[in-house]
């Protein structure tokens, strides 16, 4: 038998690219975050929360997720679907086929959340996102890490466990500290000393039961600007700081509005360079003298920042309107580092 007469004993992976027609990639966040931290508690929250989204939730077993009996309106073999457009599916023998069979539903999702095992190492999941066959299917768009306050330290003598929290932590773009009622102010200080000696530029936001602001974890990256948008809520002044009052009173938002365009280059560099670390989350329509015409949207979760082009202004005045979630931030510096970035110049679509 010659080289070329030998069989193929198995066939060949598939190396074809998933694409839905007509239809963007879906964004993905990756939720991670070592056993017991809390992820099942943020899942239901997510599933029952009044987003507006349809999201698609992957879990390793549908019995740690406590959905309300009202909220099921019908069971598939793997599959929950709740009212509020929500699905609920259960990652069975392999995440891939898992994958693919929730976003290729009929019934379309707009954004899919995956909660990553307690033990597992982040690096192989992102890998399979980024693979080439899926990147007309979806886009990792955030990568959350749920970290338990009181337990952080539970087994510190062993070495490799400890790695394993400081990987999921350090492939995070966005850190929730939660359950830091149970400890006290100087544990949370050890807590964001023993992170900052190991990772830079880590975005940590403390909570309790994982009663975070929905805005701070869905659509955080390109995800539909104009929803966003139509989302926001308008303020009187040109920059009011409010209590979020549905965080335990942990969050503050700040807006931002003003006729005069930005220049692209400067907002772009504060918001990566200067944007406070108490801003966890930071989206707006931006009007930029670089591009008067143009409608831009500015995204900033975590350590992800992004200013991208829209559809053009049309018959709408071009206006800029920014909010951010933060805690404890100087509104008014806030303000002020925006300021800067306005243009000097004075474009046509003003005149």
């Amino acid at each position: 038998m010659t080289e070329d007469e030998r069989p193929i004993l198995a066939p060949a992976p598939r190396l074809d690219a998933i694409e839905i027609e007509g239809r963007e990639p879906v964004p993905v966040t990756l939720l991670t975050g070592f056993l017991g931290a809390g992820k099942t508690t943020l899942l239901n929250r997510i599933l029952n929360g009044d987003h507006g989204l349809r999201v698609g939730v992957l879990v390793n077993d549908f019995g740690a997720i406590n959905i309300d009996a009202e909220l099921v309106e019908g069971v598939e073999e793997n599959t929950i679907n709740l009212t509020n457009g929500c699905i609920c599916c259960e990652i069975r023998d392999d995440l891939v086929n898992s994958l693919e069979q929730l976003l290729t539903r009929e019934d379309l999702i707009d954004y899919v959340i995956l909660e990553a095992s307690g033990v597992a190492d982040p690096e192989g999941v992102v890998m399979t996102f980024l693979n080439a066959r899926y990147e007309k299917l979806l886009r990792l768009d955030s990568i959350t890490c749920v970290v338990d306050a009181e337990a952080i330290f539970t087994h510190a003598d062993n070495e490799e466990l400890t790695a394993l929290k400081l990987r999921q932590i350090g492939f995070a773009d966005m850190v929730i500290l939660n359950k830091v009622d149970l400890v006290g102010p100087t544990h949370l200080e050890v807590i964001d000393e023993w992170i900052g000696q190991h990772l830079q530029r880590i975005r940590i936001v403390n909570a309790e039961r994982c009663e975070v602001p929905l805005e701070v974890l869905l659509a955080v990256g390109r995800f539909d600007p104009a929803h966003l948008e139509s989302q926001k809520q308008r303020s009187e002044n040109e920059a009011s700081p409010q209590k979020h009052a549905a965080a335990s009173q942990l969050f503050e938002t700040w807006s931002y509005e003003t006729d005069r365009p930005f220049s692209i280059e400067n907002l772009q560099e504060m918001v990566r360079r200067k944007l406070p670390a108490s801003i966890y989350r930071c989206k707006g329509i931006v009007f930029c003298s670089d591009a008067p015409e143009q409608r831009h949207a500015l995204q900033a979760v975590g350590r992800r920042t992004e200013l991208t082009e829209l559809d053009d202004w049309g018959t709408r005045p071009p206006r800029t309107r920014i909010v951010a979630i933060g805690s404890g931030f100087d509104s008014r510096e806030l303000t002020e580092l925006f300021d800067t970035c306005l243009s000097e110049t004075t474009s046509e679509h003003q005149a």
